[in-house]
């Protein structure tokens, strides 16, 4: 007889493996309909069929770049997501002034950016999702900015 205490472990990895994985597809828009560009040539912003339903407001995003050594994270991909649910209702391209804006409906995001490999955030009020940079933006009652501040990362010994 089989003991299912042992069979427990696994089954819930497994389980957790598939959300997680599912997570990750939904980020990165693996599950979008329409097929596209990964990386867009020239700053721009689009935003889903949710986002042109009831009053919009203006969300801008704002990269300050600390202790560059020359590197940038211009036409790093933004990504503004609804809270709950992570469902993009805005992307685009920081333009070379490390800027991006859009208009969302009123409602609360997570607005992420996905600087180079190598870039981290510089301040604490951040949180890392599926590997992009991420700060939580309200834009119920009118026009919002998210400033990013961003640094290169120094790799650690042993890594």
């Amino acid at each position: 007889m089989l003991d299912r205490r042992k069979l427990a472990a696994p089954l819930f990895a497994q389980a957790a493996a598939f959300v997680v994985v599912l997570v990750i597809g939904g980020f990165t828009g693996h599950a979008a309909t329409t097929a596209g560009p990964v990386h867009r040539a020239t700053p721009s912003a689009s935003a889903s069929a949710s986002a042109t339903k009831g009053p919009s407001h203006k969300l801008s995003v704002k990269v300050v770049e600390e202790s560059t050594d020359g590197l940038s994270v211009s036409g790093s991909q933004v990504n503004v997501l609804e809270n709950g649910t992570l469902t993009s209702v805005a992307s685009g391209a920081l333009n070379s002034a490390l800027e991006f804006a859009a208009n969302v409906p009123a409602g609360q995001y997570q607005v992420c950016v996905d600087p180079p490999i190598g870039w981290g955030s510089a301040v604490r009020t951040t949180h890392v999702l599926a590997g992009w940079i991420c700060s939580a933006a309200d834009v119920r009652t009118g026009s919002a900015l998210v400033t990013f501040r961003l640094t290169p990362q120094l790799p650690q010994v042993g890594q």
